[in-house]
């Protein structure tokens, strides 16, 4: 392991990966990525890896538009196979959030996405399996749909490294040090690192590295159930991605036979410290989940069970992430996604390597994101925000 780094980066995840892959790809000098154990091995590896870029907020809207581009030619931009199928994605909404609605697909609009506000007639056309029960508008991104996880990010990780950086699997950081300049060095159970800039990726571990510097960093990990299943013979070509904000559950199709079911709200699930462990979930967590497919899928009560695991979200108090420098100088932060940090992993790399390199004014989305805002009292909040669970 090198004794000295310009940047050291902790986290093999989809995050940290991307964050590495920027800072190389611009020559940041010496980049050492620090993993514990392998690259996408935690919840990136769990994630159900939807692409989608509606959102409530405009800031990530933006964001996750140029995620897309990226996942659409990642052979291309990074390199290596992200596993991209374009099957559209579309938002079920009840009465109550149809003016948001209409707001946001306005919104997106401008921003050059491809959306449409849908009333229940508009839409059968695309999904008519679908039981429009409640449903009272959807809006449909034709250019939507989901990627494969392990894959986008080994190919983050094997472009930073073809970009001159190290990456170092199996090696823990234990302590981030600092001297009256800041940030001084990062201690791994394979030695000390002399560095003066660290971006910390690595999840709801992050607050235990970050609090001995006096920086808390309020991160909840919140278990969540996934189950999937093989749809019935006679359902069908692969259904979209499938958002449903009354019901309140993805599914999402996994190959041509199989559809994986997860829950839209950030904070539905348990709280759950032991981030390195995958419990499968309760018979009850999958068996509410099979309810709501079926209720929105009706004759599919005969699909049978594949399988359930269990992911975990770093959820953040306003469910968005923190990004960028911190009060202590040379120390940056990409943590608190609470489920959204695939999807948007492209360009928060570029954004958190673009406020290592050329400071903090380099970019007002860095600012919108920052530590700070839940100290000042300034969470970040949606102009046009659902009733039921959050979609940014």
């Amino acid at each position: 392991m090198r004794a000295t780094a310009d940047v050291v980066v902790i986290g093999g995840g989809c995050a940290g990966a991307s964050v590495a892959w920027h800072l190389a790809r611009r020559g940041a000098g010496r980049v050492l990525l620090l993993e514990r154990g392998a690259i996408a091995g935690g919840a990136t590896g769990w994630s159900s890896a939807i692409v989608r870029t509606h959102y409530t907020h405009e800031a990530l809207a933006r964001m996750a538009l140029a995620a897309r581009r990226v996942f659409e030619h990642f052979g291309d931009v990074v390199g290596g196979d992200a596993g991209f199928q374009r099957t559209g994605f579309l938002v079920l909404l009840g009465p109550a959030d149809v003016e948001a609605a209409a707001a946001n697909v306005a919104a997106h609009q401008r921003l050059g996405i491809a959306s449409e506000l849908l009333r229940p007639g508009q839409f059968g056309r695309l999904e008519p399996r679908l039981s429009l029960a409640g449903v009272a508008a959807a809006v449909w991104e034709p250019d939507s749909g989901y990627a494969d996880p392990h894959g986008a990010t080994m190919g983050y990780a094997a472009a930073a490294r073809r970009h001159g950086a190290e990456l170092r699997l199996g090696a823990a950081a234990l302590v981030i040090g600092r001297d009256a300049a800041g940030v001084a060095y990062v201690e791994t159970d394979q030695g000390r690192v002399a560095t003066r800039a660290v971006v910390v990726a690595a999840g709801y571990r992050t607050r235990a590295l970050v609090s001995p510097l006096g920086v808390e960093v309020p991160l909840t990990p919140i278990r969540h159930a996934i189950a999937i299943v093989r749809r019935t013979a006679g359902f069908g070509p692969r259904h979209p991605v499938v958002s449903d904000r009354v019901l309140g559950s993805y599914y999402r199709p996994e190959g041509a036979e199989l559809t994986m079911i997860g829950t839209t709200a950030a904070h539905e699930g348990r709280e759950d410290h032991a981030v390195e462990a995958a419990p499968a979930p309760t018979m009850e967590e999958e068996a509410a989940l099979f309810e709501r497919f079926c209720a929105r899928f009706p004759g599919q009560e005969l699909a049978a069970a594949q399988r359930g695991y269990t992911g975990v979200y770093d959820c953040t108090p306003d469910l968005q992430p923190i990004l960028g420098p911190t009060a202590v100088p040379g120390l940056h932060l990409a943590v608190g996604f609470s489920g959204h940090g695939f999807k948007l992993s492209p360009a928060v790399g570029e954004l958190v390597a673009r406020g290592v390199l050329d400071g903090p004014a380099a970019t007002s989305e860095l600012d919108l994101f920052r530590l700070g805002r839940f100290a000042e009292g300034r969470p970040i909040r949606a102009a046009h925000a659902y009733s039921v669970g959050t979609l940014g």
